[in-house]
């Protein structure tokens, strides 16, 4: 930035007079011209928007009167050491380059949204992003993405530091009993079907680190398709529980139809990453051990990049269940997903199981 000492010049705002430049900013001090025959007539004081010669009030161009950069016609202070506050024969004529048009006045800030959408748009950039990956792994039935990253070389100054938070402990899913699960952190049970499904690690399932993830508190899943990228990343079904990450705003069960949605759409590109066409099969409240509850059932069709990959899968059926809790608590969440190369029947038994302790 070029500092332009305060100075009399040609006004830039059009009119015939000189007007001066405190050296920041343009004052409403002018001055005539030098006569003819040296005459110095006493300065006078004129508004901006009030000169002489203007075609556009006064303002003399789209810069609103700040010194932009252009010739010595145009109104525009010099650079160097110019005159002080004197008669109209100090003026400098020479351009300043390096002025730009002000800064544009700041706009009201954007007001917060309300309901799920902010949290969707945040919720779908992080899963988009690939933070964590539920559905395809390298090593057990899920993992985490195998991106690489190269950590900025430290200062010789700083002390080392740990390059990953301590591990948390987790607290390892329930395991079937009577035909049904149990959740003892949201309430909820609902049938286990059985061999194929499993019930998983904690570790292999949950990430503590990211709080935009549910961190599933029951479930089971099973094996779809071993190795169905050829990059060792399994394809599988999954039934998981959990509270509603807290990042989804819950004033009450009118919010359920709405964050049931936002679910869905927040969650699904880290659940199906693949491309896919997505149809809303059915939208509606329920009942849950007579608490208020929202169904938002879904089918995922995977048919084009199947058949390009030998994928052994094309669609998959799925819903998001959200159960009211009580105030002041988060919804308990049911997630159930099951390709079309297992039995898609487990679907509406778990949800017609379903019932809160």
């Amino acid at each position: 930035m070029t500092t332009t000492p305060a100075g009399w010049y040609p006004d830039p705002y059009g009119s015939p007079l000189l007007r001066w430049w405190d050296g920041s900013q343009w004052t409403d001090a002018t001055h005539p011209r030098e006569q003819p025959g040296g005459a110095q007539p006493e300065a006078e004081q004129t508004v901006p928007g009030g000169a002489q010669g203007g075609s556009d009030g006064g303002q003399g161009g789209s810069d609103g009167g700040f010194p932009t950069q252009g010739g010595s016609e145009g109104g525009f202070p010099a650079q160097g050491g110019g005159p002080q506050w004197g008669s109209a024969s100090q003026t400098a004529q020479l351009p300043l380059p390096g002025f730009g048009a002000p800064p544009p006045k700041q706009s009201s800030p954007w007001p917060w949204l309300l309901g799920g959408l902010a949290v969707v748009v945040v919720l779908a950039l992080v899963s988009a992003a690939g933070v964590f990956f539920f559905r395809v792994q390298s090593s057990d039935v899920v993992a985490r993405p195998g991106t690489e990253t190269t950590a900025p070389q430290l200062d010789h100054t700083v002390p080392p530091q740990e390059t990953e938070p301590p591990q948390q402990q987790l607290t390892e899913l329930p395991q079937p009993s009577g035909g049904r699960i149990s959740d003892p952190v949201t309430g909820l049970s609902y049938a286990f079907p059985g061999d194929p499904w499993v019930v998983p690690k904690a570790a292999d399932i949950n990430n503590p680190n990211n709080q935009q993830m549910p961190q599933w508190s029951s479930g089971y899943q099973a094996l779809s398709q071993q190795n169905f990228d050829g990059k060792n990343g399994d394809w599988v079904a999954s039934v998981f529980a959990a509270p509603l990450p807290a990042v989804f705003p819950y004033s009450g069960p009118q919010d359920l139809r709405n964050l049931t949605s936002a679910a869905l759409i927040a969650y699904e590109p880290a659940f199906y990453s693949p491309p896919h066409a997505r149809r809303i099969v059915s939208n509606k409240a329920i009942k849950v051990g007579g608490r208020d509850a929202w169904l938002t059932e879904f089918e995922m069709d995977f048919t084009a990049e199947s058949r390009r990959n030998g994928w052994k899968f094309k669609t998959e059926k799925g819903a998001f269940v959200l159960v009211d809790a009580g105030a002041g608590q988060q919804p308990a969440m049911l997630y159930i997903s099951v390709p079309d190369n297992l039995d898609q029947s487990v679907l509406q038994q778990v949800v017609d199981s379903l019932q809160v302790s």
